[in-house]
């Protein structure tokens, strides 16, 4: 076990294996969800965040039934909750500093046949069965309060603005559960494991290039309900790094 500083500690082993575990279990065929900005609305997207970082466009508006939650900081500061709508496409103005969604895939069983977007009592003989739920928040601008988490399920948060640094430079990144921080969780930059949050629930990120940044991490652990089944967390960051 590392003895360092909890906001510095690293665990790649663990933490690759939680990774991969995570992924084991996410939603079949799943795809990245994410914001993508607009000069009117930002609007909440699935697909591929790689491709769109390139130009790519095999992406679609992300269905609206599956957002149970949707906000925005404004210029100001303050949150403001948003209507989700009832159909696609999810959007929000593009005013704000940051857009924040939470998106819930359901249930998801395992059987001898595949795995099934179902609760697993509504399935005959389930193997394994998880819920999986994911926070996904992109910043376009930056005021202190956005270093305090929203407090609204398994969410990253930057302790500083990360839109100030510059390749080589640490971003310093804050992983909460309903406003409190999460020790051993999984954190992923550009897609590398980077290590596991410490018991303040930091990790210390080395940002590499410019463009859009991409952090990610994972939580799993029992169901509340049911501790036979599993609750899986994820938790996307996003936000724009302009080269120097």
């Amino acid at each position: 076990m590392n003895s360092g500083p909890p906001s510095r500690r690293t665990c790649p082993t663990i933490a690759l294996l939680t990774v991969t575990m995570w992924l084991a279990h996410a939603p079949a065929g799943a795809h990245d969800v994410f914001w993508s900005a607009g000069a009117v609305a930002d609007t909440l997207l699935e697909g591929h965040l790689s491709g769109h970082r390139h130009g790519g466009a095999d992406n679609r508006p992300l269905d609206a039934p599956r957002v149970t939650w949707l906000a925005t900081v404004g210029a100001d500061g303050t949150l403001r909750m948003a209507t989700v709508p009832a159909v696609a496409p999810v959007t929000v103005p593009a005013d704000g500093l940051a857009d924040v969604a939470l998106v819930d895939w359901g249930w998801w069983t395992k059987t001898a046949d595949g795995t099934v977007n179902r609760h697993p009592s509504a399935v005959a003989r389930p193997l394994q069965a998880w819920r999986s739920q994911e926070t996904v928040k992109h910043l376009r601008g930056w005021s202190p309060g956005l270093a305090t988490p929203l407090g609204r399920g398994f969410e990253l948060t930057p302790l500083t603005d990360p839109r100030a640094l510059s390749p080589g430079d640490k971003l310093t990144v804050l992983a909460t559960f309903d406003g409190q921080p999460v020790a051993d969780a999984a954190v992923a930059y550009d897609d590398n494991t980077r290590g596991a949050t410490g018991a303040d629930g930091r990790i210390n990120i080395r940002i590499r290039r410019a463009g859009l940044q991409i952090v990610r991490a994972s939580l799993r652990r029992p169901d509340a309900d049911d501790p036979r089944h599993e609750d899986v967390r994820t938790a996307v960051l996003t936000f724009d790094l302009a080269a120097r």
